[in-house]
């Protein structure tokens, strides 16, 4: 079938040229983030449009247009001199065996068309096993991803608050559940700041039903061995202590952990009081202290619980839910130690391939923050510049970039930006993200809700596409401010006739 032509190429002071192309258009609309095709002298050109300006030749004197006003709409042919200017940027060249970039620029006159929807998916590389995000904007075309392109070198999602952040992570925790073995099945490990993905793991009729392979873990019930946490990473946690006194208590844990592997068990809190009853009473005081405040967080036991083990499983989604903490140091603490239990046993090979999601990525791995207080960020950097050769990712969400450890966030060399406006974190990610210039900018602010830009390794090209609609159940938290309020007045309406009933 012959293709319609889109528009003509015309000659301006930028060009055509291998890195620029404008055309205008002839027929039918051209829009910001199009991808669009023209014949070239190695083959077929591919093009992205990246600004669209309407010009007219009757309207280019202000001062005429003062004078004459609706006279000249009247009294000359002012629509017909009305053109739509498409301002394109060549991303490659399709030739008989390859892809490859532009290196000449293509002839005025040429005719441009709207991309070929098979052309779009060979030159993004999209896999037709791939992860379904949605649907490429103007295109018939569905955005999937191949899953170790996606992953395997890191992923960040980033988006201002109410842009469809969570909404994505979603979609993307659905495509990775509704994987076969056939095609290559991951562990999931969700660090889940807010509650919002603990509903894959309850029962439903009426969506997708992924509870059978999600694990809810309720963060408050978490315990990790005394004996097992690395010494840095108690260090950290032990700011207050001066050094001589972390020394006499990593020599009672190290005592206690000899003892450990010599048969008599594991050890808890009150096993350090017994050695510590033995120091100079001043030295004992401080430790004494210090077990106190280990001992009100409620976390630490002889055992870990859940085991490593227990959460890494290919296929299963593992929400650890940090809803319910309110102290920053233990979901620091928590974040730290697993991340760091899950990427030693991925390179013994005792765990399988895993992704590790961490939401409110920069209260993890913030750009400039003491070490006592983000206790997660060497182990998360570790992970981010190695964890690809073990075949052990990072997908970290990000409301503030800015916030965001640039040097971990440049390792995630796969983006999905949603809205975000805030020039600070605009600028953030350029830093880190080759991908993004001035004009990706400006479509990013100008994004809507549930659209999004992907860029890096997953694709050939930056790419705009609407994400698709969750088939699992909404996150209790989804709720707007009017059903918050009914639904507090229902329920305040209701214990009130209950203790007038019972009075």
């Amino acid at each position: 079938m012959t293709k319609e032509v889109l528009g003509t190429v015309v000659s301006t002071i930028e060009g055509p040229s291998p890195s620029r192309v404008d055309f205008v258009v002839n027929k039918g609309k051209a829009h910001k983030g199009m991808f669009v095709e023209l014949s070239y002298s190695e083959g077929t050109m591919i093009a992205m449009v990246d600004e669209l300006i309407k010009t007219n030749r009757y309207f280019e004197r202000p001062d005429s247009v003062k004078t004459i006003g609706e006279e000249l709409e009247k009294n000359f042919p002012a629509a017909d001199w009305e053109f739509l200017i498409a301002k394109a940027k060549p991303l490659g060249v399709f030739t008989d065996k390859l892809i490859q970039r532009s290196t000449f620029p293509p002839s005025p006159g040429a005719k441009v068309y709207v991309a070929d929807d098979e052309h779009i998916k060979k030159f993004l590389k999209l896999d037709e096993n791939g992860m379904n995000l949605g649907q490429i904007q103007f295109h018939d075309v569905l955005m999937k991803p191949n899953l170790s392109k996606l992953l395997q070198k890191h992923l960040a999602i980033l988006a201002m608050s109410g842009a469809g952040k969570s909404y994505c992570v979603s979609v993307l925790l659905e495509e990775l559940l509704s994987r076969t073995d056939e095609q290559g099945q991951i562990a999931v490990i969700a660090f889940d700041t807010h509650g919002e993905y603990t509903c894959f793991g309850e029962p439903t009729k009426t969506h997708t039903d992924f509870s059978s392979k999600t694990r809810v873990i309720d963060a408050r019930n978490i315990k990790l061995s005394l004996a097992k946490i690395p010494r840095y990473l108690l260090d950290k946690f032990l700011s207050n202590l001066t050094p001589v006194q972390k020394r006499e208590l990593f020599r009672i844990i190290s005592k206690l952990s000899q003892e450990m592997k010599s048969g008599v068990g594991p050890f808890n809190i009150n096993a350090i009081r017994s050695e510590v009853k033995e120091l100079e009473p001043k030295l004992a005081t401080a430790l004494n202290f210090a077990l106190d405040d280990l001992e009100r967080l409620n976390l630490f036991g002889k055992i870990d619980d859940p085991s490593v083990l227990e959460i890494a499983k290919p296929g299963q989604l593992t929400v650890i839910d940090l809803n319910g903490l309110i102290s920053q140091k233990k979901k620091q603490l928590i974040v730290a130690y697993f991340s760091e239990k899950l990427f030693n046993a991925r390179r013994q090979m005792r765990v399988p391939p895993f992704a590790l999601l961490v939401e409110e990525a920069h209260n993890f791995i913030p750009e400039s923050t003491a070490a006592e207080h983000a206790l997660a960020k060497s182990t998360l950097r570790t992970i981010a510049r190695e964890g690809r050769k073990f075949c052990a990712s990072l997908i970290l969400i990000s409301q503030r970039p800015k916030r965001l450890d640039v040097t971990t966030l440049a390792n995630c060399n796969t983006n999905i930006i949603l809205r975000i406006t805030n020039p600070n974190d605009l600028d953030h990610i350029k830093q880190s993200s080759e991908g993004v210039d001035s004009n990706s900018s400006s479509m990013i602010s100008s994004l809507r809700v549930g659209e999004a830009m992907i860029m890096g390794e997953a694709v050939s090209a930056p790419t705009f596409f609407k994400v698709r609609e969750r088939t699992s159940a909404p996150s209790k938290h989804e709720t707007t401010l009017e059903e918050s309020a009914k639904k507090f007045a229902s329920n305040k309406e209701k214990q009130d006739d209950e203790i007038a009933a019972f009075l």
